[in-house]
């Protein structure tokens, strides 16, 4: 059951009840709203009761970065780019088509309202499906040549499609690289596929782990880290 109650200080805030839920939970929606899960039966006396308790630890959540789209808009990508361009003739539909210069051109009808959160929600999902193209083509060579240099020799590299877990090392030894790392500058793909590389060797986050990784870092995982928790990527999540 889904709906929304109105908060002086959060305003919208739209309420999930979920049959088997026996606490209430927080997070941010994409299009910035407070989203609150609670058991199935809550009344909205209760779900205003649990934020107004809940105020102090909501404020310190983190919020969705914003994420918007305009026609002209050049997204710089890993070894290609976005363009989106009012160039289709048909309302309501949008087109993705990679050129030979590694540019993905992305089109719909001038009329289309790209404020609108489920047409960002449609655009960020479109241009995600086609970097699964362009990432076979430039990131498993990429990554190929990162555990070269390392004189690593993972079973095989394959392209996944996760937007939270970017990156995996099975346990037969297969790094697997999210096609969204295509969004990612240089240095910050590097550091998830050295990650990876790094638990060929320790399939866990002990310290020597992160000692192993800190290496094939050339010593900056932690700063690497840093930045990666603080990138903005150009669609939504």
């Amino acid at each position: 059951m889904k709906g929304y109650i109105q908060d002086k200080e959060f305003g919208k805030v739209y309420v999930e009840l979920r049959r088997g839920m026996t606490s209430v939970r927080f997070t941010f929606h994409p299009d910035g709203h407070l989203l609150m899960r609670a058991p199935l039966g809550a009344s909205a006396a209760h779900l205003q009761q649990m934020l107004d308790m809940n105020r102090e630890q909501l404020r310190r959540l983190p919020k969705p970065q914003a994420v918007s789209f305009q026609f002209g808009q050049v997204i710089q990508c890993f070894r290609c780019r976005v363009e989106i361009e009012p160039t289709n003739p048909r309302p309501g539909y949008l087109k993705t088509e990679w050129d030979d210069d590694n540019v993905l051109h992305v089109t719909m009808h001038e009329s289309a309202d790209l404020d609108d959160f489920s047409a960002k929600q449609y655009i960020s999902d479109r241009i995600s499906e086609a970097m699964g193209y362009i990432a076979n083509k430039e990131l498993l060579p990429f990554a190929r040549e990162v555990a070269e240099g390392l004189k690593l020799q993972p079973a095989g590299f394959e392209i996944g499609r996760g937007m939270r877990k970017l990156g995996h090392c099975t346990t037969k030894k297969v790094i697997q690289l999210s096609r969204n790392l295509m969004f990612l500058p240089e240095e910050l793909i590097r550091y998830i596929i050295c990650h990876e590389l790094a638990h060929l060797t320790h399939m866990n986050h002990s310290p020597q782990f992160h000692a192993l990784c800190n290496q094939y870092c050339r010593g900056q995982e932690k700063q690497l880290e840093k930045q990666l928790r603080n990138f903005h990527f150009p669609i939504l999540k």
